[in-house]
């Protein structure tokens, strides 16, 4: 029997997979459960013949990436499936690069499914032994080649296909290839080119050189930091061999000068970069040399998506959209790309000159950012070098409103969401988007919307 331990800090999840699935009739059966990685940790201590642990990421004291970072340096034998309510390619990426070898959606517990669930669980688990039997001796032994390939996969679902075929179309056999994880298989081979199966996707071939005399095992080590921390980066869609040395795979490149990224951020947020080519491609460099986590890049994006609706999408009538996930930089790259085709209305069909548009979407910037304080159209035109009547008519020519009604809109925006999402007084709300008289702004939200403040936050 496999003994199985359930690590999620929900009880009602946890009683429901302890509960609702056959365990038995797959030979396997739950010994324990734990609440957080700490515990879940105590647990093996106290039981060092578990198989396998169901874990969650999130979870208060350690969360699972913790867990199971630490749990494989003290127990290299366990075996992990990921509990996730997400489905995202991204998320499937993150799983295997810990190692896992599976992971199971939370929104697809239902009876049909419970069958299939534990027979692909048995199926990883039984790779995974397998692997180690055949490799137990090798992993500790050490390389005697200068260099060696590797086979790197982000796509759990097509991944040994794509090895295969890569190895059928080479005439590699398979007894040559050692896999290291499921989704890191290496070889040694003295060619320099290679064949690809037009089935290669996600996927990468590695060339690592100064490995003489490094362990199996210690290149393992640097493979799955390198799949972590740099191939999302180092990924392209091109049949080709990517060299690196060894010491070039453990390097941490994500940025850790926080002043660095807070001005590339502010730099990208003032939307120039729209008019101007050659900022466009530097401040693309610099976002990818900043190497941030897939996450945290996520979220950058989804600020921009948020600032260009805002902004501009009245004005161009197109509004942008990101994707759930990327799976690399090459898909961040497409879509920036994309982005900056659909500035090409301020780039070449505006009858005002670039200077002047460049001019008018800064104003527009300035307008949300400083919705809150006093904005006075005669200040910001001389600002900008112009005079009030001729600003006031390119404004409202490349933005599509009057500088006025423009200003309503942004702070009335801001007002839902003050009114939805916190318990502040209508009076407080007003001064918070730039208004110091509470009737004043309560006509004018109602002109906007229809409905008074208190009426909005009612509904």
């Amino acid at each position: 029997m496999l003994k199985i331990l359930i690590v999620d800090d929900d009880m009602l999840t946890r009683k429901g997979i302890r509960m609702m699935m056959p365990w038995a009739a797959h030979q396997m059966e739950i010994v324990g459960e734990a609440a957080n990685g700490k515990e879940a940790l105590d647990f093996l201590a106290a039981h060092p013949d578990t198989d396998l642990a169901l874990v969650d990421l999130d979870m208060p004291v350690m969360n699972g990436t913790t867990f199971i970072e630490e749990a494989s340096k003290r127990f290299p034998e366990l075996s992990y499936v990921i509990l996730t309510v997400h489905t995202e390619f991204e998320y499937v990426q993150q799983i295997l690069r810990l190692g896992a070898i599976d992971y199971i959606a939370k929104t697809q517990f239902d009876q049909e499914n419970f069958d299939q669930i534990l027979d692909r669980i048995q199926a990883g688990i039984s790779k995974k032994n397998h692997a180690s039997a055949s490799s137990g001796s090798w992993k500790e032994s050490k390389i005697l080649y200068s260099d060696m390939y590797a086979l790197l996969s982000i796509n759990a679902e097509e991944e040994e296909s794509e090895f295969s075929d890569f190895l059928d179309i080479n005439g590699i056999p398979e007894t040559d290839v050692y896999e290291l994880q499921q989704n890191i298989w290496v070889f040694h081979d003295t060619r320099q080119t290679f064949s690809f199966p037009d089935t290669f996707s996600h996927a990468m071939l590695l060339n690592v050189s100064d490995v003489y005399e490094m362990t199996y095992a210690q290149f393992g080590k640097l493979l799955r930091h390198y799949l972590k921390d740099q191939f999302f980066y180092d990924y392209r869609p091109l049949h080709e061999i990517n060299h690196k040395h060894a010491y070039e795979l453990e390097e941490t490149t994500m940025i850790t000068d926080l002043s660095t990224f807070d001005a590339m951020k502010s730099e990208w947020s003032s939307l120039n970069w729209i008019h101007e080519n050659e900022l466009f491609d530097q401040f693309r460099a610099t976002l990818k040399n900043c190497c941030l986590k897939p996450s945290q890049l996520y979220h950058f994006l989804l600020n921009l998506e948020i600032l260009w609706n805002a902004s501009y999408s009245t004005t161009t009538g197109e509004i942008i959209k990101l994707p759930s996930s990327f799976s690399n930089w090459y898909e961040v790259e497409q879509w920036l790309l994309s982005v900056y085709e659909k500035a090409k209305l301020f780039r070449t069909d505006s009858k005002y000159s670039r200077e002047i548009v460049k001019n008018i979407l800064s104003v527009q910037t300035y307008i949300h950012e400083n919705y809150n304080k006093e904005l006075d159209a005669t200040v910001l035109a001389r600002t900008i070098g112009m005079s009030y009547g001729y600003f006031s008519r390119c404004f409202h020519d490349i933005i599509g409103q009057s500088f006025s009604e423009y200003c309503i809109s942004v702070r009335t925006k801001e007002a839902q969401l003050l009114l939805k999402n916190t318990d502040d007084s209508i009076q407080s709300i007003a001064f918070s988007v730039g208004y110091h008289d509470e009737k004043y702004f309560s006509r004018l939200f109602k002109k906007v919307t229809g409905r008074s403040p208190n009426e909005y936050r009612k509904s």
